[in-house]
C-alpha cells in the first residue's frame, strides 16, 4: 500500500528547548520540569539566543500523520502508549521517502503564546498622552518623593505633610525620568540605594573590617622582611616584589574606605533613631510590615511606602487622585506596594493596555515543499481490524476516506494533503 502525501511550504524547524520524544504535559513552571507523567517543553525563540534546530521528517512524523488522517486526534505518545493504537503491530512495516523536495529559508519574528508575561525590567509599549498617573497636574508633586535623597525623605516621612514641588516641575512625573531614578533607588551598591545599617550590625562589620586590616597589614610587613632578607636579583623579581606590594596596598586602602563609609557607631545610632520614629509613624498607617531584616534595612522600601503617604496626604488636603482608588475603594499605587518596587512589569506595562507579548530574536526558517510517499508492506491476507471482510489495506483507506481530513500540518505550518492512495 502507498500513501502519496504533497506538502507546500511546510516548516522543518523545531522551537523546543526538550527531547520531542518525551512526552508534553502542561505544567506550572518556566523551566523544563520534569513529573510522574511527562516534561513540560519549554519554547525556546525567545531566549536571548536563538534556539530553534532544524527537523526532518521522521518516523514519529509519519507516524502521527497516518494517525491524523485515520481521525486519531490524540497525541502521538498518547497514542502508542495506548492498548488501541491502530498501527502498533505494523510499525516495522511502514516506511517512507521524500522526492522532488524544494527548500526555501525565511527570516522570521515569533511570538511566545505560552507566556504572556513580559520580562519584569522590560517596558513594552506607549503611555497615553492623558494617562493622569502621569499629565495629570498633581503628578509632578505626586512623585517629588522618589526624588528627594535619604535624608530629606526621612524628614518628609516625620512631616505628616505632603511633599512640596521645588524643581523639577513636570519632568519629575516624566516616566523615562522616573524609570532612571528607579534605578538608582533599587540599586543597593550605589549612593542612593544602599542600604542603612543598626548601630550593632555597624559595630560587629567595623570589629571584622578592623580584625582584616590587621591581618592585611601583617601579611604585608611579613612579605616586606622577606624582601630585606633576600632582596630580588632580577628584573622580574623586582617587578613581581612591586605588584604585590601594590595588591596589598589596594586592599588596605579598600578596608579603609568600607571602614569610613560605615561612620561612627555614634552618628549610626542617631540615624536609628530617626528611622525607627519613621518606622513607626508608618506602622501605625499601615501595620504588620517588617522594614529592618537582620540590621540591613533598603531605602527602596522607604521610598515605596512613601508614595503612599504622599498620595494620602495629598488627599487628605483635597486633592483629586480617584485614579488612584481601586475597585475596593482603596488607595492603591499600580506598580508599588509598602514594602518596595513590585517592577517594571506591574508598573508601567500595566497601564499600556494589559500585559504584552514578549517577541523572541529572529529565527531562520527552513520551508520545504515536495512529496512524501509513504509505504505499508502489509500481508495480503491480512484481515482488518474493524471491518473483518477487508484486508488491512483496504480497511486503512476506507478509514482515511471516512475520516476525511482535507489538509494538515507536515511537522510545523505549511500545507500537505493526500494527492493518492493505491493499494
Amino acid at each position: 500500500m502507498r500513501i502519496l502525501i504533497e506538502y507546500d511550504s511546510c516548516w522543518h524547524m523545531s522551537f523546543l528547548g526538550d527531547d520531542d520524544k518525551k512526552p508534553i504535559e502542561k505544567v506550572n513552571s518556566k523551566t523544563n520540569t520534569s513529573s510522574d507523567t511527562g516534561y513540560m517543553q519549554k519554547f525556546v525563540a525567545t531566549s536571548k539566543a536563538q534556539g530553534q534546530k532544524e527537523s526532518h521528517t521522521s518516523e514519529s512524523t509519519v507516524l502521527g500523520v497516518l494517525s491524523r488522517l485515520i481521525g486519531d486526534q490524540r497525541k502521538l505518545y498518547q497514542a502508542r502508549n495506548s492498548n488501541n493504537f491502530y498501527f502498533s503491530d505494523i510499525e516495522s512495516c511502514i516506511s517512507f521517502k521524500e522526492t522532488k523536495t524544494e527548500a526555501a529559508n525565511e527570516l522570521v519574528y515569533l511570538t511566545n503564546k505560552s507566556d504572556d508575561r513580559c520580562s519584569q525590567g522590560n517596558f513594552l509599549g506607549v503611555i497615553s498622552d492623558d494617562n493622569p498617573w502621569f499629565s495629570s497636574k498633581i503628578a509632578p508633586q505626586f512623585w517629588s518623593v522618589l526624588y528627594l535623597n535619604k535624608k530629606d525623605l526621612l524628614e518628609f516621612i516625620l512631616s505628616g505633610k505632603p511633599n512640596s514641588l521645588i524643581n523639577g516641575g513636570f519632568g519629575y512625573s516624566k516616566p523615562i525620568n522616573l524609570l532612571s531614578r528607579l534605578d538608582e533607588i533599587t540599586d543597593i551598591k550605589g549612593d542612593i540605594g544602599s542600604p542603612w545599617f543598626s548601630a550593632e550590625r555597624v559595630m560587629l562589620q567595623r570589629i571584622n573590617l578592623e580584625k582584616k586590616l590587621v591581618v592585611e597589614s601583617g601579611k604585608e610587613s611579613d612579605y616586606k622582611n622577606k624582601f630585606v632578607a633576600a632582596p630580588p636579583k632580577t628584573e622580574k623579581q623586582r617587578l613581581v616584589y612591586k605588584n604585590k606590594i601594590e595588591q596589598f596596598e589596594n586592599n588596605l586602602t579598600g578596608i579603609s574606605k568600607q571602614l569610613e563609609s560605615l561612620g561612627t557607631v555614634d552618628e549610626c545610632l542617631i540615624t536609628q533613631e530617626k528611622l525607627n520614629k519613621a518606622i513607626a509613624l508608618i506602622l501605625g498607617a499601615y501595620p504588620d510590615i517588617e522594614y529592618w531584616k537582620d540590621g540591613v534595612l533598603y531605602p527602596y522600601r522607604l521610598y515605596a511606602v512613601a508614595l503612599y503617604l504622599q498620595a494620602q496626604r495629598l488627599i487628605d488636603e483635597g486633592c483629586d487622585l480617584g485614579f488612584m482608588i481601586n475597585a475596593k475603594r482603596e488607595l492603591q499605587i499600580q506598580g508599588f506596594s509598602k514594602r518596595g518596587f513590585n517592577g517594571v512589569r506591574d508598573w508601567l506595562n500595566a497601564m499600556t493596555g494589559g500585559r504584552k507579548k514578549a517577541v523572541g530574536t529572529p529565527c531562520n526558517i527552513k520551508k520545504q515543499s515536495g512529496f512524501l510517499e509513504i509505504e505499508l508492506q502489509l500481508d495480503s491476507q491480512a484481515r482488518g481490524l474493524y471491518f473483518n471482510n477487508m484486508s488491512r489495506a483496504q480497511e486503512i483507506k476506507t478509514l482515511i476516506e471516512n475520516a476525511g481530513v482535507s489538509s494538515f500540518y507536515l511537522g510545523k505550518k505549511g500545507l500537505a494533503y493526500v494527492s493518492n492512495i493505491r493499494v
